[in-house]
């Protein structure tokens, strides 16, 4: 994979672990004679992979990988490639607790926080969630900063408060212009070690702050991300992640505790109104005149007549 480094001791790995600091390690664990499809593979990926090529769906990942590895530029990739007869190899995997290939593993700070095993149908998009997680890199581009501030202290955390969002342009193409004193601020308190709930949800938590953009102010605070973040986790008295904390200027209006990506979304409108928040309706798409309509009606149906005439 282009921009991939190889690694195959310990000793290699950790230097590289040393020298990114706090950006995400991506580490790709492969073999070149397994590839597992995960805990709960779909029955067609098995099917192919039994009658084509067993290695197929691991060489399709591979794909998924070059282009995650070409979007984001603030990662750094590793590749551990397992092959029979490299003891060098396999002493590695061994010490990482890997058993079964591939397995991808998310490194921040020298600590294993995040952890992925098989190539099934669902891998690709468990490694976007990642990526989008831990380096804020989502498809095309789109960096998760841009949308939602990251808040390490309570000095971050009250000055996020006192923002106020510039109107915006929503992908409806609604125009929002919220007044300040009316605008929401949502706090996403997560965790970064061990919470799947937490990584599955962020996409909808992204995809929340674009569309709100200009009426709701999104962060995300990691509880274990350090002293000061943990201290300011039990000052908003949050005992369990994800919790998002809704705000009103100072004044907390609303919380949920939870992974369903539809009540989160629901709660975010239902205290919009509570608070007096109204969003323009999304424009009306145009519509073709009625005369045009039958015309590509018509000449539909004499295709499709046409067709059925030459079978």
């Amino acid at each position: 994979m282009q921009r991939s480094q190889p690694v195959s001791t310990q000793e290699e790995l950790d230097a590289f672990l040393s020298e990114a600091g706090d950006k995400l390690v991506f580490l790709s664990i492969e073999s070149t004679e397994e590839c597992d499809l995960g805990d709960n593979p779909d029955a067609w990926t098995v099917q192919r992979s039994v009658t084509d090529d067993p290695m197929a769906p691991c060489l399709q990942m591979k794909d998924t990988l070059m282009r995650v590895v070409r979007e984001c530029d603030d990662a750094v990739f590793l590749t551990l490639t397992v092959t029979e007869g490299h003891s060098k190899e396999w002493d590695l995997a061994r010490e990482l607790g890997v058993t079964r290939f591939p397995t991808f593993q998310y490194y921040m700070s020298n600590e294993l926080v995040w952890e992925h095993i098989g190539a099934g149908s669902q891998a690709g998009e468990a490694i976007g969630q990642g990526m989008l997680y831990y380096a804020g890199q989502a498809a095309g581009g789109t960096h998760a900063d841009e949308y939602i501030t990251q808040i390490k202290d309570r000095a971050a955390f009250q000055e996020f408060l006192e923002l106020c969002a510039m109107p915006q342009t929503n992908q409806f193409g609604a125009d929002i212009d919220v007044p300040c004193d009316k605008q929401l601020a949502v706090l996403d308190v997560s965790f970064l070690k061990d919470s799947p709930g937490c990584v599955h949800i962020y996409p909808a938590v992204l995809a929340l702050a674009k569309n709100t953009a200009g009426a709701c102010r999104w962060a995300r605070l990691a509880g274990d991300s350090g002293a000061e973040s943990s201290a300011l986790m039990k000052q908003l008295n949050v005992t369990e992640v994800p919790t998002f904390l809704f705000f009103n200027g100072n004044r907390e209006v609303g919380r949920y505790s939870g992974t369903d990506r539809y009540a989160l979304m629901n709660t975010v409108i239902a205290i919009q109104k509570e608070e007096g928040i109204k969003l323009p309706d999304r424009k009306p798409r145009k519509r073709i005149p009625i005369a045009e309509a039958k015309r590509i009606a018509e000449a539909r149906r004499a295709k499709d007549r046409a067709n059925q005439w030459h079978q």
